[in-house]
């Protein structure tokens, strides 16, 4: 996170409006894991439904697979700032919603899918204006050290977030909820107070061309093509991370802590491989350690589902780690 013209990690933050972007980004990211936690917690709780589980995912999914050609365009052409502020206010009065009907009594399936697919659709809408804003927030010299920190917050929040969600919801499904309303509520507000940045939008007109044009590039970059469609083949595959809760429940006779934990270990291995890479002595082992690894990552869903016996308990799966 140095940049690597100044030497400096905070050249970013002198911008005032990136500054309450990068916050912004931080809650609402952090409010998100938070809500995914409680969400899958509560369903399994409620339901027993492993079905369920996979349904969360698949509702806050579709909408940005049906919308994909045009959040893009519409992120080009329009307020970005006010793209991102509105979808956060979206997602506040989803989390109120959230907080009212747990607090009633009212937990159902089937409503809780369609908060979450009005989730889905504002995460489409604000993923390209959040990830296309940061560059006009600050100048070309210090746009290297602003998405460090962009990549960073990403990060931290859905390390931290997933075992705060889960904290949270160990007091009670009301306190994981009031949490992520307050930190959306903060996100928007802070989004908002971010000054209207030089406008750059396209000179041309919408058009099939123009919206097909980000397919053309990807099928021309080999390079590209091939790391997207490495990635697209294991999330594909890596479904069994909707199963987390099954397993923090009736498999480890773990709370929701220990979902939060489990949802945060991709994170924390993520973040390692950050201090792993320095040691390499070519850009090529990453890439031959990430194609090692995918028929792992692929075939990971057939090894979850082998389920261990009831006794099966996490002191016996520390156990296997060694005397301490």
């Amino acid at each position: 996170m140095i940049n690597p013209e100044t030497g400096a990690r905070f050249d970013a933050f002198r911008h005032r409006g990136y500054a309450l972007y990068f916050y912004s980004r931080f809650l609402g990211t952090f409010a998100v894991q938070i809500v995914s936690v409680a969400v899958g917690w509560q369903m399994y709780e409620e339901t027993g439904n492993a079905f369920y589980l996979g349904l969360i995912g698949l509702f806050q999914f579709l909408p940005s697979l049906f919308l994909t050609l045009v959040t893009g365009t519409i992120a080009d052409r329009y307020n970005r700032r006010m793209i991102a502020a509105v979808c956060f206010g979206v997602a506040t009065v989803c989390a109120a919603t959230l907080l009212a009907i747990t607090i009633l009594g009212l937990f159902s399936p089937w409503p809780v899918f369609a908060l979450l697919a009005v989730f889905g659709t504002e995460r489409a809408f604000s993923g390209p204006a959040l990830q296309s804003l940061a560059p006009n927030l600050v100048p070309e010299k210090d746009l290297a050290n602003a998405i460090a920190w962009n990549s960073s917050s990403w990060q931290i929040a859905s390390i931290v977030g997933p075992v705060a969600g889960g904290l949270l919801y160990g007091i009670g499904a009301t306190f994981a909820y009031s949490t992520a309303l307050a930190l959306f509520a903060g996100a928007t507000v802070l989004m908002v107070m971010v000054p209207k940045p030089e406008s750059r939008r396209p000179q041309s007109a919408v058009s099939l061309q123009s919206i097909l044009a980000g397919f053309r590039f990807i099928t021309s970059e080999k390079v590209v093509l091939g790391a997207i469609s490495l990635d697209l083949f294991v999330v594909l595959l890596g479904g069994a991370v909707a199963l987390m809760p099954v397993f923090a429940s009736d498999i480890l006779d773990l709370g929701p802590w220990g979902l939060g934990l489990l949802r945060a270990a991709p994170g924390l291995v993520v973040c390692s491989s950050h201090f792993c890479l320095p040691v390499c002595r070519s850009a090529i082992m990453p890439a031959t350690t990430c194609l090692q690894a995918l028929p792992f990552s692929a075939f990971r869903p057939w090894f979850s589902g082998f389920r261990p016996a009831r006794g099966f308990r996490l002191q016996r799966l520390l156990s296997w780690a060694g005397p301490t």
